[in-house]
């Protein structure tokens, strides 16, 4: 299995946000995590990206052991985060914040070609290369955030919200952004409140509530899950 959680726990001081989380992912697949806010989806994301230090529970990440590595050490194996509510660098142009997300990148020529890639990716980007991140759109900003955490190179993305604030046409077209980094070979993690969203677009499914797990299974059979209807998405 190319990510491997299991029995995953976590705590901000003496409050739990995670009890015993296991979560598997296939290489080359899409997993969604959905829930409720408060449910424990965003510290588990951290948890990943080393930012939360888990209280117990292991984390292999394609053959390595990570739960206790720094967040720059499992940057460099491949795992990068675009967090939630975009967090991109408003006083700088968006061809720095690209550059920014390639800092641990050494070769200067690759990095000049994952910024051509995601020119190419996403076109609106390379036509406002110059402007101030802070002064684009909302969407625009989540494809900038989106390219600048593929800009390592990563083996697997960690989404966290990333249909938060936009509007519906723009969710569309970060969906299809979602699709085609995922047939481009990277694994995908993709945390969603707006679970017809995390549920189309995933292979597979874990539904948290209050830090736990407490639904799995293949995301087309959580869409037709009566619980999952009537919870998560308003049937």
């Amino acid at each position: 299995m190319f990510l491997k959680v299991e029995d995953l726990t976590a705590h901000y001081g003496h409050v739990r946000a995670l009890d015993g989380v296991s979560v598997q992912a296939e290489k080359g697949s899409i997993v969604t995590l959905i829930g409720a806010n408060g449910a424990g989806k965003s510290s588990f994301m951290m948890c990943l990206s080393g930012v939360l230090r888990p209280t117990s529970g292991t984390i292999e990440f394609d053959g390595t052991r990570i739960e206790k590595a720094q967040p720059e050490r499992i940057v460099s194996l491949g795992l990068s985060q675009c967090p939630e509510g975009r967090r991109v660098w408003p006083k700088m142009t968006v061809l720095e914040n690209l550059e920014m997300g390639a800092i641990s990148v050494r070769d200067k020529k690759l990095v000049e070609e994952r910024v051509d890639w995601a020119y190419n990716f996403f076109p609106i980007l390379g036509e406002r290369k110059g402007q101030l991140a802070g002064s684009l759109s909302g969407g625009e900003q989540q494809m900038l955030a989106i390219a600048r955490a593929l800009m390592c190179g990563p083996k697997l993305l960690m989404l966290d919200e990333p249909s938060l604030g936009l509007a519906p046409i723009m969710v569309e077209k970060v969906a299809d952004a979602i699709r085609d980094i995922r047939n481009n070979g990277t694994t995908v993690i993709l945390v969603e409140q707006n679970a017809f969203i995390g549920l189309s677009l995933a292979d597979y499914a874990y539904v948290l509530e209050t830090g736990r797990i407490i639904l799995s299974g293949k995301a087309s059979d959580l869409m037709r899950n009566d619980e999952v209807r009537r919870s998560y998405l308003g049937i």
